[in-house]
């Protein structure tokens, strides 16, 4: 795929689960929206949901994730998760074992920095695990920032990695 159609297909599913993490503030959750790709289509949606569900376990990715268990079996190393925040160690561990090759991310998680905890792992080199984050970082910093000022967390305001 020529560098320039990666890049907007990389902008637009990003925009995809930018969508997901607007309905996930508008609900009162933190922004973070995730979407499954699979050959050019998104097969799967989830959106942070942890606060206005109290579940500690409705992350974006993991929702996406468990929307389409039996796809993903089927297409194993297929399929690209775009998220607006890199995943945390749970998504991360959801992502890897649902074989998902590879993961796409707008802003960095400062707290998180999991992506150099999986580059450190046997299974980035094993199964090629591809990285990729900043993408649309303003963007997904910009939503995630308006969530912090919303609860008055002004302290933890996301920054540029």
């Amino acid at each position: 795929m020529p560098a320039q159609h990666e890049h907007y297909a990389h902008e637009r599913f990003m925009r995809a689960a930018l969508e997901e993490a607007r309905l996930a503030l508008a609900a009162g959750d933190i922004p973070v929206g995730a979407v499954v790709v699979h050959d050019g289509e998104v097969v799967g949606r989830g959106r942070n949901a942890v606060e206005s569900q109290r579940n500690d376990l409705l992350h974006a990715e993991h929702t996406a994730i468990a929307q389409i268990p039996q796809f993903l079996w089927r297409h194993r190393r297929e399929c690209t998760v775009y998220t607006t925040l890199e995943p945390c160690a749970m998504c991360l561990g959801a992502i890897v074992y649902s074989a998902i090759d590879r993961i796409v991310w707008g802003a960095s998680d400062p707290l998180a920095a999991t992506h150099t905890a999986i580059e450190a792992t046997p299974y980035y080199g094993r199964r090629k695990l591809v990285l990729l984050g900043g993408v649309l970082e303003a963007e997904c910093q910009m939503l995630l920032n308006e969530y912090v000022r919303r609860i008055g967390r002004r302290g933890y305001l996301f920054k540029p990695a």
